[in-house]
């Protein structure tokens, strides 16, 4: 049987497509049948490594697609391109890429899926795949946020339409126990299934670089700009420490524009997506995150793994469940810049701090690298498959009696 991973793009660089793939190599790794459906394709080669055991599927080639392809279908398509999608729920952050073409590619091919398993992997996917996959498919959805988060049509829609998956894989364990008592009066099973790191590769930190570093997709969610404003003041007392932020999005200008106010252009740099961010853990001494929610927190374990000690916003939900405060890392109040910035002074001002936290912190994520974790997704996997081998042996049975 087939497991079918439903992705938005597994050519891109986010922290889902990471995760995914984690899960899928590994999958694919250990002798499943493995498919990514990749509803969009905007880059040419992906970004992350895919394992050539796995068939991957797009539904709308942007990259490839000839927009003056003249024709019938192109008119048809292009028509279709410019109409507002319908299947996809309109609160999705980035519901402006889809249309009715992309609605219409992702319903004919999820009806071509007659059995085996659909992991989706965004909340607008699972609520498509519990309302229009064929009943002999099985449902993972897949949680990657908090519930109190999202928008109040988009929880309405959540709790009507989960408790037709048959099973929620969520990412801590607040997580687990708040879906559990919303959704249940549905058939859907809520399970912890936590997101994964490879095994580490490369070097780890000596904790001796007057680096800070951050990364995250340039949004308001990732509070680029709280981490900005702090730093300000860690600037004051020590100058010769730099931020770095990797990562890409539409907040970059207004980003730079604080940079600019702040006087720190030469002490906060921009540095865009990188392909190696070990490599740039590895030459950085703290780990600076300043969001204002997480679904989990994946770069706080990548950084740990590095054995680069993390200052952390308490924010929900998530970097609690990784980092023991004062023990491998720091929890700050949710929100207090002047806070998070005395925890980066705290920890730039002790290096032996940094270095004893360094130690604690490769040793608490390994429970997160994609051998545990991978375990748990074959468990849950060959579980489905026994209970689908199992219903059929009783519907053989049953037949034979009549």
């Amino acid at each position: 049987m087939k497991i079918n991973f439903l992705i938005f793009d597994v050519y891109g660089m986010g922290g889902t497509v990471r995760t995914v793939l984690n899960v899928t190599n590994y999958l694919a790794r250990t002798g499943y049948d493995v498919e990514i459906i990749s509803v969009f394709r905007h880059r040419q080669k992906a970004f992350f490594n895919i394992d050539p055991r796995i068939k991957v599927t797009v539904l709308h080639d942007v990259v490839n697609r000839d927009k003056n392809q003249k024709g019938l279908r192109n008119k048809v398509s292009n028509f279709l391109m410019n109409r507002k999608s319908r299947l996809i729920h309109s609160d999705d952050e980035a519901y402006h890429f889809f249309s009715l073409l992309t609605d219409i590619k992702m319903f004919n091919y999820i009806k071509t899926i007659q059995e085996g398993i659909i992991v989706s992997t965004r909340p607008s996917f699972n609520i498509f795949t519990a309302k229009y996959a064929n009943k002999g498919v099985k449902i993972i959805g897949q949680e990657h946020l908090n519930f109190s988060i999202y928008p109040p049509r988009m929880k309405k829609s959540l709790l009507k339409n989960y408790i037709h998956l048959d099973f929620l894989a969520t990412l801590t364990d607040e997580d687990t126990d708040d879906y559990k008592k919303l959704l249940k009066k549905g058939k859907v099973k809520v399970e912890k299934l936590t997101n994964s790191i490879p095994a580490l590769q490369g070097v780890t930190s000596n904790v001796d670089s007057k680096v800070i570093i951050a990364a995250g997709r340039l949004v308001e969610q990732k509070g680029f700009d709280l981490l900005i404003e702090s730093f300000s003041i860690v600037n004051q007392i020590h100058p010769d420490w730099q931020l770095k932020i990797f990562g890409s999005g539409r907040d970059k200008q207004k980003l730079e524009d604080l940079i600019t106010e702040k006087k720190l252009y030469n002490h906060v740099f921009l540095m865009g997506p990188t392909q190696n961010i070990e490599i740039e853990l590895a030459n950085s001494s703290i780990y600076a995150l300043s969001s204002r929610f997480e679904g989990f927190g994946m770069v706080i374990i990548e950084a740990m793994q590095c054995g680069v000690p993390v200052v952390s916003f308490d924010c929900p939900k998530g970097p609690s469940e990784i980092i023991s405060h004062n023990v491998d890392g720091l929890l700050i109040e949710n929100g207090n810049t002047e806070k998070l910035a005395n925890g980066m002074i705290e920890l730039i001002e002790n290096k032996e701090k940094r270095r004893a936290f360094s130690v604690k912190a490769m040793k608490n994520v390994k429970r997160y690298e994609i051998e545990n974790i991978g375990q748990l997704w074959e468990k849950l996997i060959d579980g489905i498959f026994s209970e689908n081998e199992e219903h059929k042996l009783r519907i053989s049975e049953t037949t034979k009696t009549f």
